[in-house]
């Protein structure tokens, strides 16, 4: 708690204004002020608030966008008031390490969720993803460095490359109708960080391709990916294997040497 906290309570909560112009001392409590911050807070004109407060969420409104363009402007164009309600709600101080665009759009999905259809949540939380593949350094690098394809049958240790994400969602994502009228369709995708333009490329996967690709955690070898998912399913090894050296070959898997 401090300054930077205060402030936020008061540019977002009436009830801590209030607090701040009847009951100063309670405020510097709350938050630990020191004599000379509680003063400040004092001084300024509710005006100065106002300002204040319409600039930040104004700012905030526009970082959520670079992430969240499509879900942004249906909601700006449907239901305003959520989208203000959220700014309003929402104003606080950074935290070390949180992204700013992606950190904030998260808490944008969170608010709309139980709030709007839910095929604009799903849709939200696709965009979110394919927002903070395309802003991960990692995967940035990772994308620009050259894909080894195997020589010959694939082995070694089997992990999803860092420029890989998955998601399963309700609703079909990819289909090109506005967000709120996806049609309810069960839906996986891998999603691709690329070098190049568009940093991100979508495609839809079955769900046994999904199923694979969640065995390949690093923890397993090829033989031992293979032997669970004939395990799971009764897939023939040898249309098993074409997967993962296809996959290998596309960037999407890494092979690293066995562990024996």
């Amino acid at each position: 708690m401090g300054l930077l906290e205060a402030l936020a309570a008061v540019l977002t909560r009436e009830a801590e204004l209030a607090t701040l112009r009847a009951d100063p001392a309670r405020l510097r409590r709350r938050y630990g002020l020191s004599d000379a911050e509680l003063a400040m807070l004092v001084g300024a004109s509710p005006a100065g608030f106002r300002v204040t407060g319409e600039s930040v969420r104004s700012k905030l409104v526009q970082k959520v966008t670079a992430c969240l363009p499509a879900t942004v402007a249906e909601l700006k164009a449907h239901c305003p008031e959520l989208l203000d309600g959220f700014a309003a709600a929402t104003v606080r101080r950074p935290r070390p390490g949180d992204p700013s665009e992606s950190g904030e759009a998260g808490q944008l999905v969170a608010w709309i969720g139980g709030r709007v259809p839910a095929p604009l949540v799903d849709f939200a939380r696709y965009e979110l993803l394919c927002g903070r593949l395309a802003g991960d350094r990692r995967a940035a690098q990772a994308a620009g460095e050259p894909v080894l394809a195997p020589d010959g049958p694939v082995r070694g240790m089997l992990s999803v490359s860092p420029t890989v994400r998955t998601a399963s969602f309700d609703h079909d994502v990819t289909a090109e109708v506005p967000p709120a009228r996806l049609p309810a369709r069960r839906t996986s995708i891998l999603l691709q960080r690329q070098w190049g333009e568009p940093a991100v490329r979508v495609y839809r996967i079955n769900d046994a391709t999904a199923a694979l690709l969640s065995r390949c955690d690093g923890t397993r070898n090829v033989a031992e990916v293979i032997a669970a998912v004939g395990a799971d399913s009764g897939a023939d090894p040898d249309q098993v294997t074409g997967m993962l050296t296809r996959f290998a070959a596309a960037g999407v898997l890494n092979l690293t040497p066995d562990r024996y």
